[in-house]
């Protein structure tokens, strides 16, 4: 039964009643059932009379809404969360649905009460520390798909844990896994990274240079298992990783240059010097290959 007035159109009580009854939710509820139920009548038949598809639309969509916010709401989430959590959920999925509720909190009470939010919606999908990391992380960098991601990243890498892995080793290497990265690629990644963190090279500077070792692989992968290609490539990378730390301008010239210098102190007859002028390198190249860095 409907009653229209203004434009505005209703549902009988006993009507929403008997639907409300079959959700199996606290009956406090109800007054938000009813009201959202309503509110869909009103957006779907704005100029014309409702029919009873329409009544029935609403009565359903109204009770997937009540039921995805009574959810929400007894994790202890914000009503803000909560009402804008529902109202997307009905119709996207989670990622995008949390997303619209965390701007909205974010956007009325800040980023603060906003994270708050997402920790406890986080915890909901798992609690598991690592997934609960991963999906944040993930959720901040954008991907609407960060639910799946997290579970991905989750298990890979515990599974590089349980086969000895480090922590370091096993984050790097799975998100360059999730990138698209050839497994190859990945260990090459995260093993230099890892390598530069241990040796108390700042992160992003490691970040750097890992990301210069596995490009230059990329490019110049041994073939034929080729050890001295392999060398090369490595004293490239000596170099190149010497001039990030050092905060060397032009790492990549440093580093060219410095295995061609490499090259001449092997072959002094074969290989032409580095630079026939002397270059702003020089001294420096000198001293470390006297080390051999």
């Amino acid at each position: 039964m409907i009653m229209g007035g203004k434009q505005k159109w209703t549902i009988a009580d006993e009507v929403l009643k008997e639907s409300f009854r079959t959700l199996g939710i606290d009956v406090l509820y109800f007054p938000l059932f009813k009201k959202n139920a309503i509110e869909r009548l009103n957006d779907i038949a704005d100029s014309y009379e409702p029919e009873q598809d329409d009544i029935n639309s609403s009565i359903e969509l109204a009770g997937e809404w009540v039921k995805i916010y009574a959810e929400q709401i007894k994790l202890g989430l914000s009503k803000l969360w909560v009402s804008t959590y529902a109202d997307y959920r009905v119709s996207w999925p989670k990622d995008d649905s949390a997303n619209e509720a965390y701007n909205n909190v974010c956007k009325n009470f800040g980023e603060e009460k906003a994270d708050k939010d997402l920790a406890i919606f986080t915890k909901s999908l798992c609690d598991d520390p690592v997934f609960v990391k991963s999906y944040i992380d993930f959720f901040h960098d954008g991907f609407m798909d960060a639910e799946n991601r997290a579970h991905e990243y989750t298990n890979l890498y515990k599974s590089l844990i349980e086969k000895g892995k480090s922590p370091i080793y096993a984050e790097k290497y799975t998100i360059c896994y999730l990138d698209d990265y050839l497994p190859v690629s990945c260990d090459l990644y995260a093993s230099k990274y890892e390598e530069c963190i241990n040796k108390g090279i700042e992160s992003y500077k490691a970040a750097t240079i890992a990301g210069a070792y596995e490009d230059c692989y990329d490019t110049h992968y041994p073939q034929d298992n080729d050890l001295k290609e392999k060398e090369f490539i490595d004293v490239y990378i000596q170099g190149f990783e010497y001039a990030i730390d050092n905060d060397i301008d032009s790492p990549k010239i440093f580093a060219e240059e410095y295995k061609k210098a490499y090259l001449h102190s092997l072959f002094p007859d074969k290989e032409e010097p580095p630079c026939k002028v002397k270059g702003k390198y020089d001294d420096i190249i000198s001293k470390l290959l006297e080390n051999k860095v």
